[in-house]
């Protein structure tokens, strides 16, 4: 069993997509749960949540080719953020209680049915599940 992008239906039945994801760049690395609903995005590592803004202020996305379908590169309330959704050589896993917080930002924990979190899944294991997420990211985020 690997660890999957979770679709959900939201409060007022929009579609709700949480991913576990690593914001990358030098020392900032950072797991959390990138999740989607209500027309927002955000960005939570559990602690704190590095970004909640409206879909109309995701620019510039694009996925490198050299990632191999694991990520996206976008700007983000006026940031450049790098994304992957494959885990990063040494990084930890994400926080379970981070997608609970990520949800609860956006106002749809309550109507987010279940996401499961395997334990600490390692190489290979995110590949797969990350080219996946990626591929429904790409059905979310502005072109």
């Amino acid at each position: 069993m690997s660890e999957q992008p979770v679709p959900a239906a939201g409060s007022t039945g929009s579609a709700v997509l949480a991913s576990p994801a690593w914001v990358i760049g030098g020392l900032r690395n950072r797991p959390g749960y990138l999740v989607t609903a209500e027309g927002r995005v955000a960005f939570t590592d559990g602690e704190e949540t590095l970004f909640d803004v409206p879909l109309a202020e995701v620019s510039g996305v694009t996925y490198p080719w050299y990632w191999f379908g694991g990520g996206f590169k976008a700007r983000i309330a006026g940031k450049t953020v790098k994304i992957t959704f494959v885990k990063p050589n040494g990084m930890p896993s994400p926080d379970p209680s981070a997608l609970e917080l990520g949800l609860s930002a956006l106002g749809v924990a309550a109507a987010f049915q279940g996401a499961g979190h395997v334990g600490d899944l390692a190489g290979l294991a995110w590949i797969a599940p990350g080219r996946k997420a990626t591929a429904q990211w790409r059905e979310v985020l502005p072109a």
